[in-house]
């Protein structure tokens, strides 16, 4: 079993016996536009999280009280750094409570390989089971992982899958297995927006007793990575490192020179290339088809979306955006204008391309 351990997913809250005060005459008004500050079992809720926080909340209640899941499976997905393992280990700590006594597993859809036959009867019979990554589930486990999901769902026993995305977009894994994802509750962890890296960053400092001024802060949840929170955590951990040999407070300056000479890298502007891939994953094609002269209307979306990304996040010129693409300036124009007309009346695929945008930053 994983145990729990504090991590910089934390922040206090009130508790249920101090007094409620006005928000408007206890907060600035530059903070009224930040998320709020709760927890679950040190786990930081955030909007980006808090519906996920909910689903797993509903299934742990459900297991304490021997009633019918809500769901099972329960997949929760999204990129990497915005709190899945976390959620996880929140889930643990608070079934490890219990006087019931509950058998919990966690295990990495990569280590299954390395299973012996005793740790794979105690995963497939424990009362829940945490499958984390199963993007990186081995072809030749698909079959196990397919007949423990039917054994468990049959008895009643709760498992949570994790991933870098959903179902539908786990197109390397056979249709058996994503079906049976998708035949459960799937939620996802938004990507983190730059106030709740802040925040996150801000209780990870304190917890190092590190003391960092505004722009520090603010750089350093800059540093995004993939719309995840662990890039800003490990310049953080290096700067912690590093922060001896400067007197009082960091600054941005202080900040910035330390990242620099430990030679780590930081957020950048995402090339064409970058771009293009991402957007054909999200989309389940392959980035040649992008590229290619393919009209189907799924690439020529496709197509359009990764035009208008890059020329979103890139300072390249239309001319340059153009022969990336291997088209002239006037097509990634007339791309872009289509895919802002589009975003206007199509909810969901406005949606993406914020994920998507969030991803690259």
């Amino acid at each position: 079993m994983k145990t729990a351990t504090r991590s910089p997913w934390v922040l206090s809250v009130r508790t249920a016996a101090q007094p409620r005060q006005d928000c408007q005459s206890s907060r600035h008004e530059a903070d009224l536009n930040a998320p709020s500050l709760h927890r679950w079992n040190d786990f930081l809720v955030l909007p980006e999280n808090r519906l996920a926080v909910r689903a797993v909340r509903s299934l742990c209640r459900a297991v304490e009280a021997g009633k019918r899941l809500p769901a099972n499976p329960l997949v929760l997905h999204g990129c990497p750094g915005t709190g899945k393992s976390h959620l996880l280990a929140a889930l643990t700590t608070q079934l490890a409570r219990s006087p019931q006594g509950f058998s919990i597993r966690t295990v990495a859809s990569g280590d299954l390989a390395r299973t012996s036959e005793d740790d794979g009867a105690d995963t497939q019979n424990c009362d829940v089971l945490a499958l984390e990554d199963v993007q990186h589930l081995d072809s030749h486990w698909v079959a196990v992982v397919c007949a423990w999901l039917d054994q468990r769902l049959a008895r009643r026993q709760a498992t949570i899958v994790t991933a870098h995305a959903g179902p539908a977009r786990l197109t390397e894994l056979p249709r058996r297995f994503t079906s049976r994802l998708a035949s459960g509750l799937v939620v996802q962890l938004q990507p983190l927006s730059v106030a709740s890296r802040r925040l996150i960053v801000a209780e990870a400092a304190k917890e190092k007793n590190l003391s960092l001024t505004a722009d520090a802060l603010d750089w350093l949840a800059a540093q995004a990575g993939g719309g995840g929170v662990r890039l800003a955590l490990g310049l953080l951990q290096n700067v912690a490192l590093a922060a001896r040999r400067f007197p009082g407070p960091l600054g941005q300056a202080e900040v910035e020179r330390i990242v620099a000479e430990s030679g780590l890298p930081t957020s950048s502007q995402p090339d064409v290339s970058r771009i293009v891939k991402t957007v054909a994953e999200a989309f389940g094609i392959s980035h040649q088809q992008i590229l290619g002269t393919s009209r189907l209307p799924g690439v020529v979306r496709s197509r359009q979306v990764a035009m208008y990304l890059a020329r979103e996040l890139t300072t390249l010129s239309l001319p340059r955006l153009g022969a990336a693409f291997g088209r002239d300036h006037s097509t990634v124009l007339h791309a872009c204008r289509k895919v802002e007309q589009a975003m206007g009346c199509n909810a969901a695929l406005a949606q993406l391309i914020r994920e998507l945008r969030s991803r690259l930053q």
